[in-house]
């Protein structure tokens, strides 16, 4: 299964029609999209999707200026939204439970208001899913890892979701590496796009990386995270 996670800043904007040829080009079996929202580019967005083959999909959200989060698949799957978040963050998660794999695209907020959802995560995966990849805009990361300083707000938190219920993947791989996956307007690069994973799922990841094709073609202004996750049954041995 490959699993692309994209932010497409304020639901894409004039950009709509460059990601969505984006994404066909990548040919994902599983499409997260942050600052997704459902408006008369998610209708453009979903026709895309279905000539993409990815005809099922979830938004957390239906506000139309509401950023968001949304998960398309060329695989069915039953969806779930969180509303015991509450109205202020039952929009920034959603789930597509599949076979033997539950995918929870997530949109964390700004600041310290991040928080409720990283509570929410701590307590263990959602629902005691021993199968969970969290994937999405995190709006964090580990200080002077992540980021050159210490600006991050719960970055503790992010520290202790790695520490509990699940492993950074990306981070896991690559201990010493430092790669960026959104930059400031002075330049200032930070890994915010993040994948977590629960630990028999983090073993079934073959491979994972950043295409910063979206920053560098102006498509957006995160770079994409794709990830190749083996079925089950595999004997793929993880990268």
């Amino acid at each position: 299964m490959r699993i692309l996670a994209l932010n497409i800043r304020h639901g894409g904007g004039n950009r709509i029609e460059a990601i969505a040829r984006y994404i066909g080009a990548c040919h994902p079996d599983v499409v997260v999209l942050s600052e997704f929202r459902d408006n008369a580019n998610a209708n453009l967005l979903r026709a895309h999707f279905g000539r993409q083959g990815l005809p099922f999909f979830a938004a957390a959200s239906a506000v139309r200026n509401q950023n968001s989060v949304c998960i398309a698949s060329r695989i069915a799957f039953i969806g779930r939204a969180y509303p015991q978040l509450g109205p202020d963050h039952c929009h920034r998660l959603i789930a597509a439970h599949f076979d033997d794999l539950t995918v929870y695209g997530v949109y964390f907020a700004q600041r310290q208001a991040k928080s409720t959802l990283f509570d929410f995560l701590l307590a263990g995966p959602p629902s005691a899913d021993p199968a969970a990849l969290l994937v999405g805009d995190f709006n964090t990361g580990r200080h002077y890892v992540d980021e050159a300083a210490a600006t991050f707000h719960c970055a503790r938190q992010f520290e202790l979701l790695s520490r509990g219920p699940y492993v950074d993947c990306w981070r896991s791989r690559n201990p010493d590496a430092r790669q960026f996956s959104w930059f400031a307007d002075s330049g200032r690069g930070f890994r915010i796009d993040h994948v977590f994973a629960t630990t028999p799922i983090d073993a079934r990841v073959t491979s994972i990386r950043y295409d910063r094709t979206p920053l560098t073609q102006a498509i957006t202004d995160h770079a994409a995270l794709i990830v190749e996750c083996a079925s089950a049954t595999s004997r793929d041995v993880p990268a």
